[in-house]
C-alpha cells in the first residue's frame, strides 16, 4: 500500500481544441495519506478532508504540511498520534470556488396546466440561465457526497444536471402556482416574466443554500406553449369575439344554420331530420327551431348525397398519389406529411411539404438545433429538446 506524500489537483486537462474544461469538485484518487505530506491548494480552490460521512478540516489556497496541529477535527475524530510520519486514511476533495455564470436550463417536456380564463388544458415550457458559486465547501462536500456516490462526484455534468433538476422543479411549481392559484392566463404570463424570475431565484436559492451554494443571476429567457395549443386558444378567442359582435340570439341562429348546412351536405334528408330534433332540444324553443328548419327545407331540395371525391396525398419524395388515410408511401415507403403547415408569420395554412408560405413567402423549413440536431418549428427561438438558443 503506497502512502501519498504530496496532494494536489491542477484541474482537468484541456479539451480537444484547447478549451478549459469546467469542474466543481474533484475527489483525490488515494485515501492512504501520511502526516508530513505536502498539501498544495491552488488559488480559487479549497481542500476538504472527509472521513466516514463527515466533512472535517478545510484548507484554503497555499502549501500546507499535514500535522495534528492543522488537522484538529480529523485528529479528534481518529485520534492521530503526535509527531512522525504516521499513516492515516481519509478522503480529500478539492472544491472549485470560481463562479459558474452560464448554466443553461430548460424543461425537457412541456407540463400541463388548466388555463383559468378559457378553462382548457395547455402545455407550458420554459428556458433560461443561472449561475452558481460554492460558498461553503464543507457543507457542499457533505451534501454532494450524500446525493451522488463514487466517481459521479467528480463528474461535472452529473453534478450540474442534479442542480438543473432542482431548478426545473421550482420553475414548474412557481408557474403552476401563478396560473392555478393566482388565476393568470397563459397568454398573459409572459408579461410577468421578470417577477417570475425573481420568485424562482428566491425559491431556488433556499434549496441551493442547503448545499452551500450561492445562486447568481437567475433569469428566465422564455415561457411559451406549443403551436397546437396556441391554435386552440386562438379559435376560442375568435368564437368569443363573434358571439360578442352578433349577440346571443343571432349567434345561436348562425350556429344552427352552420349545423344544418353541414348536415345537408353530408347526410341527406335523414341527417336533416336528426339535426332538426337536436336543434329543438338545444335552442330550448321548439317552435323557433321548427320555423328555422321549415324555412331552410322549403328552399332546399334534398337529394341523395353524391359519392365524395376521395382525397389523395402526394408523396414528396417520389410523387406517387396515396390514399388520404395512408401514413407511408405505397411506392417508396417514405413517411407522408398530412397536416397543413401553419405559417409562423401570417398564420396561413399551407399544403404539407411546402417550403415557403403561399401568402407571405416566409420560410416554413424546420430549424435544426446545432447542439442536439432536434428539428424545431420555423418560429422557434430556442430548442424544445435541449433549450439551446437557435440561430434565426
Amino acid at each position: 500500500m503506497a502512502l501519498i506524500d504530496r496532494i494536489k489537483y491542477d484541474g482537468p486537462p484541456p479539451g480537444p481544441s484547447g478549451e478549459q474544461i469546467p469542474w466543481l469538485v474533484y475527489k483525490f484518487p488515494s485515501e492512504n495519506l501520511v502526516l508530513g505530506s505536502q498539501l498544495i491548494v491552488h488559488a480559487s480552490q479549497e481542500a476538504v478532508f472527509f472521513k466516514e460521512g463527515k466533512a472535517l478540516d478545510v484548507f484554503g489556497p497555499g502549501r500546507h504540511t499535514l500535522s495534528t496541529a492543522n488537522l484538529p477535527l480529523l485528529q479528534k475524530y481518529v485520534n492521530l498520534p503526535f509527531g512522525g510520519k504516521t499513516p492515516f486514511t481519509a478522503e480529500v476533495y478539492f472544491v472549485n470556488k470560481v463562479a459558474k455564470l452560464d448554466i443553461k436550463w430548460g424543461t425537457p417536456d412541456p407540463f400541463q396546466v388548466t388555463d383559468p380564463r378559457y378553462q382548457i388544458i395547455v402545455r407550458v415550457r420554459g428556458f433560461g440561465r443561472f449561475g452558481i458559486r460554492i460558498s461553503d465547501s464543507r457543507n457542499f462536500v457533505t451534501q454532494i457526497v450524500g446525493a451522488l456516490h463514487g466517481n459521479q462526484v467528480s463528474d461535472y455534468e452529473k453534478v450540474i444536471s442534479y442542480f438543473k433538476g432542482l431548478v426545473i422543479t421550482k420553475f414548474k411549481d412557481t408557474v403552476a402556482d401563478l396560473i392555478v392559484n393566482k388565476k393568470i392566463s397563459v397568454l398573459d404570463i409572459t408579461a410577468s416574466i421578470d417577477s417570475i424570475s425573481v420568485t424562482c431565484q428566491e425559491r431556488v436559492a433556499s434549496e441551493f443554500d442547503r448545499f452551500g451554494i450561492e445562486v447568481l443571476n437567475f433569469f428566465i429567457e422564455s415561457i411559451n406553449v406549443p403551436e397546437e395549443d396556441i391554435a386552440k386558444l386562438r379559435k376560442i378567442l375568435e368564437e368569443k369575439a363573434e358571439f360578442e359582435i352578433l349577440g346571443d340570439e343571432r349567434y345561436t341562429r348562425k350556429r344552427s344554420f352552420d349545423v344544418l348546412e353541414k348536415a345537408a351536405s353530408s347526410e341527406g334528408a335523414g341527417g336533416m331530420m336528426g339535426v332538426g330534433m337536436g336543434l329543438g332540444m338545444g335552442i330550448g324553443a321548439g317552435v323557433a327551431a321548427g320555423g328555422i328548419l321549415g324555412d331552410v327545407t322549403k328552399q332546399m331540395k334534398v337529394t341523395p348525397p353524391e359519392k365524395p371525391i376521395e382525397q389523395k396525398i402526394k408523396c414528396l419524395k417520389c410523387g406517387t398519389e396515396n390514399l388520404s388515410t395512408a401514413k407511408f408511401c405505397s411506392n417508396c415507403g417514405e413517411k407522408l406529411e398530412t397536416q397543413p403547415i401553419i405559417c409562423p408569420n401570417c398564420k396561413t395554412e399551407n399544403v404539407p411539404g411546402s417550403k415557403f408560405c403561399s401568402n407571405c413567402g416566409t420560410s416554413l423549413q424546420k430549424i435544426k438545433c446545432p447542439k442536439c440536431n432536434f428539428e424545431n418549428l420555423p418560429s422557434s427561438k430556442f430548442c424544445s429538446n435541449c433549450g439551446n438558443k437557435l440561430e434565426g
